[in-house]
C-alpha cells in the first residue's frame, strides 16, 4: 500500500507500479527503476524479480569495490559468469522440443505466458506458440 503526498492510496503487488510511485534521488536506484520499466514494457511481467536480481548484483559489486577490486574487473567477472551460466543451461538444462510431448510443450508455453497481459488467454496463445515451434 502506497500513500502519496495528497493522500491517494495505491494498493498493488506489481513492482513496476510501486517503483513508478516512488520519488527516487539515488543514481543507482534510478537505474533499477529504468530497468524495471524496460522489463515491464518488453515483457509485461517480472519487474520485481529483475530489480531484486540487479540489486543483489550491485550489492555484491559494491562489496568488491570496497575491497579494492577495480570495477572493470568486476564487470569482466560478471560477463564471464553470464557466459558460464548460459553454457551450463545449454549443456545441462536445455532439451530438444522433439523429446517433449505436446502436453509438456503446452504446459511450458502456458507457464511462460502466465503474466498479467496474456494470462486470461494463455491457452489460446500457448497453442499458437506450440504450433509455431513444431
Amino acid at each position: 500500500m502506497l500513500v502519496d503526498d495528497i493522500g491517494d492510496v495505491t494498493i498493488t503487488n506489481d513492482g513496476a507500479t510501486i517503483l513508478k510511485q516512488l520519488e527516487i534521488e539515488h543514481p543507482a536506484a534510478k537505474i533499477l527503476v529504468e530497468l524495471a520499466e524496460l522489463q515491464d514494457a518488453e515483457v509485461g511481467d517480472g519487474t520485481t524479480s529483475v530489480v531484486i536480481l540487479a540489486a543483489e548484483l550491485l550489492k555484491r559489486a559494491n562489496e568488491l569495490v570496497r575491497n579494492k577490486i577495480h570495477p572493470t574487473n568486476i564487470i569482466g567477472g560478471y560477463r564471464l559468469a553470464m557466459r558460464e551460466a548460459c553454457k551450463f543451461i545449454e549443456e545441462h538444462l536445455a532439451m530438444k522440443t522433439e523429446k517433449l510431448g505436446k502436453d509438456s510443450l503446452l504446459n511450458v508455453a502456458r507457464t511462460s505466458m502466465s503474466s498479467k497481459i496474456v494470462g486470461s488467454d494463455a491457452n489460446f496463445f500457448a497453442q499458437l506458440v506450440v504450433d509455431a515451434i513444431q
